[in-house]
């Protein structure tokens, strides 16, 4: 038996009061998720400990199979590896996501993480003027989008550096860490401030109208970890098919074989085709394929509930609905269809509460649920206490 594992970010939710009490997933048109419930297992699994803060380098590794209280690293040092970044004696990696601010009579407001959807291209050149014009032992790395990384001296921060999706419509000040190291980070947000403020390109999007790219936020500290090989650990060769550099960084550790398809930027406009093709190609090569959708997710931790339903619909339609046209024709592959976390459009932050999933076609057949939503959380067969525990139950097809 081969396994296809689609995670699926920002699926469940809490319901809105404006639609109704209704959640996205309740409301979206979703006829292929549906018929995976109907014809199949369906149940929760806990993807974050308690003793973890939400967020997806945890939930991420839970569902690879891996204990977060074990392996868990913070984000940066996971993409330090997806990027080859290898770290000299005294120095730390930390993301950094250029994000725009808005001025409030004492404090900077953080208005937008993703800094207008920022472009590789785009990045990249307010990147290279960082790099070329902060003083001092700090280097920047291109990753994906507004998200990026640096490397600078410092001792390992204690703290959790909070990630700026966490902080929409807050005050920046008051997150800025006491730790040894915190004015070295408040220098170079400073300086970085200036240095976008004179850029071009800011001073073209100002003369358009447009807000600014006009910070920096640094975060995802963490120590560098290894991981137990997944096939040593799962007896299984894998790919993984993902825009995130985040899970990209945990295959390459896990020995996983990463994927790159052409287009895929993990949000609404992402090459879906290009993925499903990659993902049915890998089917034929490996024993598991890991397949990432995380539209949805960011969508909803900016509060907007109509793309937060679209990007729902899109990846139903064309994602899962190819899928299961291909899959149908076979009878050696086993879709396991599970979202990372709980991501609340109507609070913009991720919650722990039990992830929902469906597998089809299910060892022990279908059970009673009729609709993938979160009625499942009390209406599904089985409930799992951790993500390692659902793929060691899956691989060993006990669902």
């Amino acid at each position: 038996m081969k396994y296809l594992i689609a995670i699926c970010n920002g699926l469940s939710d809490k319901p809105v009061a404006e639609r109704n009490n209704k959640t996205p997933l309740q409301i979206a048109k979703k006829p292929n998720l549906d018929r995976l419930a109907r014809d199949g297992l369906t149940g929760s699994v806990v993807t974050i400990p308690e003793s973890l803060s939400a967020g997806r380098e945890v939930s991420y590794l839970s569902l690879l199979g891996y204990d977060p209280e074990k392996y868990y690293s913070g984000y940066a040092p996971f993409e330090a590896s997806a990027l080859g970044i290898d770290l000299n004696e005294g120095e730390v990696v930390l993301c950094c996501d250029f994000i725009m601010l808005q001025s409030s009579h004492n404090d900077m407001i953080l208005k937008d993480f993703s800094a207008g959807q920022l472009s590789d291209a785009d990045s990249g050149l307010l990147l290279s003027a960082l790099n070329e014009k902060i003083d001092g032992d700090v280097r920047f790395y291109p990753g994906r989008g507004p998200h990026n990384l640096i490397v600078l001296k410092s001792p390992p921060f204690a703290e959790r550096l909070l990630p700026p999706h966490e902080l929409i419509g807050e005050g920046i000040r008051q997150y800025l860490t006491n730790d040894d190291g915190g004015g070295e980070l408040a220098y170079i947000m400073n300086q970085a401030q200036i240095i976008l403020h004179n850029h071009p390109y800011n001073k073209d999007k100002v003369q358009q109208g447009q807000d600014a790219v006009n910070s920096i936020w640094l975060w995802g500290n963490g120590q560098a970890r290894s991981l137990p090989a997944f096939f040593e650990t799962y007896g299984k060769k894998a790919s993984l098919i993902s825009a995130s550099l985040l899970l990209e960084g945990m295959a390459c550790l896990a020995g996983i074989k990463p994927v790159h398809v052409d287009g895929a930027t993990g949000g609404l406009d992402t090459n879906y085709k290009g993925k499903v093709s990659a993902a049915l190609r890998e089917l034929d090569e490996q024993d598991v394929v890991y397949l990432n959708l995380a539209a949805a997710e960011d969508i909803s931790l900016k509060g907007n509930i109509d793309d937060n339903i679209k990007a729902i619909e899109d990846i139903d339609r064309e994602v899962l609905g190819p899928l299961l046209t291909e899959l149908d024709a076979r009878d050696d592959v086993r879709l396991l269809v599970v979202e990372n976390h709980v991501s609340s459009v109507n609070f913009m932050k991720y919650y722990k509460d039990p992830a929902l999933f469906a597998i089809y076609p299910s060892a022990k057949g279908p059970d009673k649920v009729q609709k993938y939503d979160e009625d499942i959380l009390q209406d599904g067969s089985v409930h799992f206490k951790d993500g390692a525990s659902l793929i060691e139950a899956l691989f060993q097809n006990k669902l």
